[in-house]
């Protein structure tokens, strides 16, 4: 596990803050933090997106690739659900919270509010299907609270069913793996019931919009609050109120991005009553302080943020629009 420095002195910008105690090399070098220990950075994972064909596009974000030659350790930021098949090697992966052991071969990850940490301890490779809070719905159908933070092997006649497909990934080169993908989940979503438009205008808004209140993301999707409530928590996991943190904290997270030039205060979503209140929730959501989390390497995210935005149009999962 990483570790971070519990105090540091007082920093103008997020860069300043970073240069003291921390050596910035590459891939295969050494970060040196405050207490003095060293830590070697992993080497450069490799990582591709690639986005599914338009039919699927409601229901699924991206297909995406992960795969290292040695240990990785890395922190995920907070997403809706995702199928993860492990067609190399083993990942572990961590949440706060979370009773549940690592899937080896398949996992189910439902939506999540927290980080967690994803580790391998020698060479391993993973692919993913990320879903849209209506690809939940069509694809799983069952309710995203039950699995808000959990990680699972998909019980049932859908458990069979990736297994399958699983067994035919692992023998998969990347270049094919979109289209394999695209065939497999169209037959799955022929099978699914006719979609609720509502789930869609609900992601679309909490993706687009700047709502601070509950009551403002009701009005401008039409629903009573009640009713909001009951749908976010079926399709989205998580109440509205949670919702409304999550997306403001995915937002600016995605603005930092790596900015360190920046000062912190200019680049804080404007409900944010000031830097405290941001750092606050950051270690709500990310469980370290925003200077812990810019000085550790993560050397899978930050070419997974490059990527995301390159094939899909955002660095984060939670921020992604349908196109």
């Amino acid at each position: 596990m990483w570790r971070h420095a519990l105090h540091s002195p007082p920093a103008r910008s997020i860069a300043a803050a970073l240069a003291w105690g921390v050596v910035p090399v590459g891939g295969g070098a050494l970060v040196m933090f405050a207490d003095g220990g060293v830590q070697a950075r992993s080497l450069t994972p490799q990582v591709a997106f690639a986005l599914p064909a338009p039919e699927l596009r409601p229901l699924i974000t991206t297909y995406y690739l992960v795969a290292t030659d040695g240990p990785l350790s890395d922190l995920l930021h907070p997403e809706w659900g995702n199928i993860r098949f492990t067609t190399a090697g083993h990942w572990q992966v961590e949440r706060p919270g979370c009773p549940d052991e690592s899937p080896r071969r398949v996992g189910l990850f439902g939506p999540s509010d927290r980080t967690a940490t994803v580790t391998s301890n020698g060479p391993a490779a993973m692919i993913g299907i990320g879903l849209t809070a209506l690809g939940w719905d069509q694809l799983i159908g069952e309710s995203a609270h039950l699995h808000a933070n959990r990680m699972t092997h998909p019980g049932s006649a859908l458990g069979t069913w990736l297994d399958g497909l699983h067994a035919i990934l692992v023998n998969c080169d990347w270049a094919d793996t979109p289209a394999l993908l695209d065939q497999h989940f169209t037959a799955l979503a022929a099978a699914a019931p006719p979609p609720d438009p509502l789930i869609g205008q609900v992601q679309q808004a909490l993706v687009d919009g700047d709502f601070e209140h509950v009551g403002d993301l009701a009005a401008r999707v039409g629903l009573s609050e009640r009713t909001l409530e009951r749908l976010c928590k079926r399709v989205f996991g998580f109440a509205p109120k949670r919702l409304l943190r999550r997306q403001r904290f995915l937002r600016t997270l995605a603005e930092i991005g790596d900015r360190l030039d920046q000062p912190l205060a200019v680049l804080l979503d404007g409900h944010y009553y000031d830097q405290s209140h941001f750092i606050r929730e950051f270690k709500t959501f990310m469980g370290m302080t925003p200077l812990a989390y810019f000085r550790s390497p993560r050397q899978m995210m930050r070419r997974a943020g490059a990527e995301r935005q390159r094939t899909a149009g955002a660095p984060v999962q939670g921020l992604h629009r349908e196109g």
